[in-house]
């Protein structure tokens, strides 16, 4: 599914909806065939209930189960990625109370970090490439620069401080962020999904067998609810994605010093 992901909400509305009805239509159209054969007295038997409502039930709960999972992962995408900045102006803020080659130091190394962040990372993270093993240099050097000094003031000391322990905060939402962005719905539970759909669909074509306008609007109804929902889980999947709403790195350039 990454391929679909990666495109625009519309692209992936698009595609969705169109290969919900194509499913929609094939089953609409198998069952329209054997509504002129004997057997369909017998598939006019099935009661809705023995087989459509627990499928949808088996389907709703496994919908509800990723929707959570993917609505609190943006959540925590965007409060990582806040996490993030505010420890680095924070740390930005700190080094003015250092002395002057420090301080021009350590802002030099917070703006090489902001731009592997931009350039190299987040478009990593965006094919789910991103990985940490890949250090971040900049807040290493940020580190290092602050540790460089003996403090002679009670102000200094506490700078030093604060801005070590304002880059190892830094440090760890960046971890954070790295691991979500390779998070994402596992492939089986697409297939679960896309599986579930196309029995319900089956079902409720069976059970209309000999009624294909009534058929053909029950198919209509769910397949354009199952549509949406497959809609939804996509674009907000990734939060870190190239495609669909995405966290962008635009809280982490304001905290690019002058």
């Amino acid at each position: 599914m990454f391929w679909i992901e990666a495109q625009s909400t519309a692209v992936i509305a698009l595609f969705v909806f169109s290969l919900t009805y194509v499913l929609a239509a094939t089953a609409f159209c198998l069952a329209a065939t054997l509504s002129r054969r004997s057997v369909a007295q017998d598939l006019k038997v099935i009661i809705p209930v023995t087989l459509t409502t627990p499928l949808g039930v088996v389907l709703g709960l496994l919908i509800a189960f990723l929707a959570s999972r993917v609505w609190t992962n943006l959540d925590r995408a965007n409060e990582y990625v806040g996490r993030e900045a505010g420890a680095l102006r924070e740390t930005v803020l700190l080094a003015d109370a250092l002395p002057p080659e420090v301080r021009t130091r350590v802002r030099q190394a917070i703006q090489r970090h902001l731009r592997f962040i931009e350039s190299e990372e987040w478009p990593a993270m965006a094919k789910g490439q991103a990985s940490l093993e890949s250090i971040a240099v900049g807040l290493a050097e940020a580190m290092t620069e602050v540790l460089s000094f003996a403090p002679t003031q009670t102000n200094q000391r506490l700078a030093q401080e604060r801005a070590l322990v304002a880059i190892e905060q830094a440090l760890d939402a960046r971890r954070n962020r790295v691991r979500l962005s390779q998070d994402e719905i596992a492939p089986i539970q697409w297939t679960a999904i896309i599986v579930l759909a196309m029995l319900i669909l089956v079902t409720i074509a069976l059970v209309h067998i000999d009624k294909r306008l009534a058929m053909a609007i029950s198919m209509f109804i769910f397949s354009t609810a199952i549509a949406t929902c497959l809609v939804l889980l996509l674009v907000y999947d990734r939060p870190f994605g190239a495609g669909g709403f995405t966290v962008t790195p635009i809280v982490l350039r304001a905290v690019m010093p002058n």
